[in-house]
């Protein structure tokens, strides 16, 4: 067989069922093994999305999605999806192709620096490399296997020169991967502090949900009783109705505009137990700046991909650890029947804060119901009173996104996909095609911009190609909102360059054989997102909403 047909069987090896990609010329020999394979693929319009869809892959099933694109302008044309993923810690083999090993001068899709993928990748993957002798191949691709998945998870990249693809392969070159990481972390400094703690309470981050451990998480807060809140970006770790999750983000508690009910949350505590933090994040900053300040102590509990440790610095303990969902099962035994905290009639106080919450959101929602054009908050409302209790809902990045995800709340753990702190624009769109691929039974709900949906909208080509059930809502006010509020609010500018003349996304997405609506009166609003709801095959509803609106006061 040659490099390419290995390529392919490793893959099947590894029970890979689905490939994102965009064919070139110097990837056409693995194109060819797939085609004679079992695995199916999704063609994509851009390589952009290629990338993304990956990341979602990743995200929605924990194992490593598969990007497959070109050398040269398709590699970088997919290098902010494979950033995204990078940054969401989402396992993804990155496989592009490369110009001939013979070609290192003035290559075709080069730039006369014959390592300049891998070397541009090397940063915003967890490993990047050039394969330059096919006897590599199987090597290479378990390994990349193996570090997107362990740690702190994230994509791989590797490059795959042309010459590669089409040599021979001498002899047996099956490789059998001996990697087993073995640890065992004493969890007796957890249990000594829990042990003289009255008041813990739990802060989840990514990592839970990169290592599938909301239910561990769960079981271990009921069994020592404490509340858990969570980052920003990871709502979607718990169910919102379970009794213990407070449901909001946490960051503002130490800083900016909270409900006055969550901040007395953090100021009761006497022990904060984070699990999956990232480190460095402005979170952690903010647990370490209330540490020294008020000696409460914290524990850090990471997944990364260094040795176990323990690290001591004055009130905070790091703990790392390569199996975070191991470690918290394993504490909740360790600690069964010997500590349960102070806390007092914590699921009715959790209750009675998420009931007022979500009073005043749905008022401020109703209250702008008449305006027109359409408010953004009575949108968002009524996305979240109709869909359906485990939706998907992928989000882009600007205005759209702060209104999602100030109002939706999960009822599904893992069920919000967006671009995360890397923000990039254009993500919603390709990832309701990814995540409705993935999970066909879940109905998948994208919303976004209408600067988002222009990043990426050639992929309605693929919504309608396979036949994908998803329900894209569009708030169009022809602005890149957030921009022009940073301009406005952050620096005193007068709004440039900010205006947008954008399409009617609904006759754009007829065009091209998926579905559209519009909606320009308030009135017609709730008739529309329920038709919209129960309409089958692709569907782009095209929202008139304005970016001078009233913001809700806090940031929950």
């Amino acid at each position: 067989m040659n490099g390419a047909e290995l390529i392919v069987k490793i893959l099947e090896d590894k029970n890979v069922k689905l490939i994102f990609g965009l064919p070139g010329y110097n990837i056409l020999p693995i194109y060819e093994a797939i085609r004679k394979s079992n695995i199916e693929h999704v063609l994509v319009k851009h390589e952009h999305a290629s990338a993304i869809m990956a990341d979602v892959y990743g995200r929605l099933t924990l194992k490593p999605g598969i990007s497959l694109v070109t050398a040269g302008p398709g590699a970088l044309n997919s290098a902010t999806g494979v950033a995204t993923a990078y940054s969401a810690c989402s396992p993804m083999l990155h496989l592009t192709g490369h110009c001939s090993t013979q070609d290192k001068i003035q290559p075709f899709h080069g730039v006369d620096e014959w390592l300049f993928l891998e070397k541009i990748f090397k940063n915003i993957t967890k490993w990047s490399k050039t394969l330059t002798d096919p006897e590599d191949i199987a090597e290479s691709l378990n390994k990349a296997f193996r570090i997107a998945s362990s740690g702190r998870k994230g994509p791989v990249h590797l490059s795959f020169p042309t010459d590669i693809l089409e040599a021979e392969i001498k002899g047996e070159s099956e490789f059998k991967e001996n990697y087993q990481l073995k640890f065992k972390m004493e969890m007796d400094e957890i249990f000594e502090a829990l042990k003289s703690s009255d008041k813990p309470l739990i802060v989840a981050g990514k990592g839970v949900l990169r290592t599938g451990a909301w239910s561990e998480l769960k079981a271990f807060a009921e069994e020592i009783y404490a509340p858990i809140s969570i980052s920003r970006r990871n709502r979607d770790i718990l169910p919102f109705s379970e009794p213990l999750y407070t449901g909001y983000m946490v960051v503002g508690a130490f800083t900016r505009n909270l409900p006055e009910q969550i901040v007395k949350l953090f100021e009761e505590t006497d022990l904060i137990l984070t699990f999956g933090l990232e480190r460095g994040v402005r979170m952690q900053r903010r647990f370490t700046e209330t540490a020294e300040k008020r000696k409460i102590r914290i524990i850090h509990v990471y997944q990364e991909d260094i040795l176990p440790r323990i690290k001591r610095k004055g009130e905070i303990l790091e703990v790392n650890i390569p199996n975070l969902k191991g470690f918290i099962q394993d504490a909740t035994i360790k600690i069964k029947g010997k500590y349960r905290s102070k806390w007092r009639n914590l699921e009715e106080r959790i209750r009675k804060i998420k009931e007022e919450i979500e009073k005043e959101l749905r008022e401020f929602a109703y209250q702008h119901s008449d305006e027109k054009p359409i408010h953004p908050a009575y949108l968002v409302q009524l996305i979240k009173e109709k869909v359906e209790k485990n939706a998907i809902l992928t989000l882009d990045v600007g205005g759209s996104s702060s209104w999602m995800e100030l109002y939706h709340r999960s009822e599904t753990s893992n069920s919000i996909l967006s671009p995360e702190r890397f923000g990039s624009m254009g993500y919603a769109f390709p990832a309701a095609i990814a995540a409705k691929k993935i999970k066909p039974e879940r109905q998948v709900v994208g919303v976004t911009g209408d600067g988002g949906l222009l990043m990426n909208l050639s992929e309605i080509s693929t919504a309608v190609e396979q036949r994908s059930d998803i329900k894209i809502f569009v708030m169009n006010d022809y602005k890149y909102t957030m921009i022009l509020k940073l301009q406005i609010s952050r620096f005193g500018y007068p709004p440039f360059q900010v205006d947008i003349h954008t399409p009617n996304f609904a006759e754009c997405a007829k065009s091209f054989g998926a579905k559209g609506l519009r909606c320009e009166d308030p009135k017609d609003l709730e008739s529309i997102v329920e038709e919209a709801l129960n309409m089958k095959g692709p569907l782009i509803v095209d929202v008139n909403t304005t970016c001078q609106y009233e913001f809700y006061k806090y940031r929950v």
